[in-house]
């Protein structure tokens, strides 16, 4: 019995831990800086003079960097919060793999492979249709 209270009491402490995580990251240059908390949410985004002297594609890609920064720092310690209480099982198993689907940039467009497209034959110019006439 005293083994069950003992898991109680440290599921208890790790859920008053895991909601009081936050990651504070800033860009390179510090014009963005975020605070991010468990499950991805955006708590605060912080923009300096010089980010705003910054084009809309150059501050939107700078923003998103950080955020997705900010996503793997946060998960990066819900990792760590979790460690003592599932370490060792394939629950952590499962939040290890998704701590590091946070880390890995999502592929673009134009990092995605090409489909390459068959090359003609030379008897492909003749419509489609029946052979009877």
């Amino acid at each position: 019995m005293r083994r069950v209270s003992d898991i109680q009491r440290k599921a208890e402490e790790t859920q008053a831990q895991l909601k009081a995580l936050r990651a504070d990251v800033s860009s390179p240059d510090r014009a963005v800086t975020v605070r991010m908390a468990p499950g991805g949410r955006l708590e605060q985004l912080s923009l300096t003079p010089a980010a705003m002297r910054m084009s809309h594609e150059q501050l939107a890609a700078l923003i998103t960097e950080t955020v997705g920064r900010a996503h793997a720092a946060v998960a990066g310690q819900m990792e760590a919060t979790m460690q003592p209480l599932i370490g060792g099982t394939s629950a952590m198993d499962f939040l290890r793999d998704q701590v590091t689907a946070a880390q890995q940039p999502e592929e673009t467009e134009e990092q995605q492979p090409q489909q390459r497209q068959r090359p003609a034959r030379p008897d492909d110019d003749e419509p489609f249709g029946t052979i009877y006439r």
